[in-house]
């Protein structure tokens, strides 16, 4: 193993980030927000709080940033994370509610990690007014499923989102 495959970031160096590819199954739309200040479309995501778990911190950043509250959408996908015997799930696990993805952005010196996970919500629901912080000024789209990645102003987010609706593919109704 050469000195490349190892890195060591202390609490001070990194923050810790989720978000999730949100999506209405009956009426194939994803959840996305616009950057009032520059038109950028992105996937909602935010900072883990202390004490949180990382799915928390994905519902709630999508909830804060978007007024749509969501539930993780448990999926069939491939992962290196291991099965607990201990509460008797078997090794054939069909459905999870585990990261899709992890990214890694460096910003200012600061490692930032962002776990994402696939979600549902109901894009025929009224957001909710107020949830959104003091610096954070978006508005909340929700797109059709083939015009998402299309959508999107970053690489990274589109791929992130194609995986996600390639994962949950059978699952959308026409």
């Amino acid at each position: 193993m050469n000195s490349t495959d190892r890195q060591l970031h202390f609490s001070e160096t990194f923050v810790i980030s989720c978000g999730t590819v949100t999506i209405d199954i009956h009426t194939a739309k994803v959840l996305l927000i616009q950057w009032r200040r520059t038109g950028e479309y992105f996937l909602p995501k935010g900072r883990k709080d202390i004490g949180e778990s990382l799915e928390e911190t994905a519902m709630r950043e999508t909830y804060e940033e978007t007024g749509i509250p969501v539930q993780l959408l448990p999926i069939k996908m491939q992962t290196l994370a291991t099965v607990s015997t201990r509460i008797g799930v078997s090794q054939e696990v069909e459905r999870i509610s585990e990261p899709i993805a992890v990214a890694q952005r460096v910003s200012e010196g600061k490692l930032k990690i962002i776990f994402w996970y696939v979600a549902q919500g109901d894009s025929n629901r009224a957001r909710v007014e107020g949830t959104q912080q003091e610096n954070e000024e978006f508005d909340t789209i929700w797109v059709a499923v083939d015009k998402v990645a299309s959508t999107l102003s970053f690489e990274d987010d589109r791929r992130i989102a194609t995986r996600a609706l390639n994962l949950i593919h059978s699952k959308l109704e026409p």
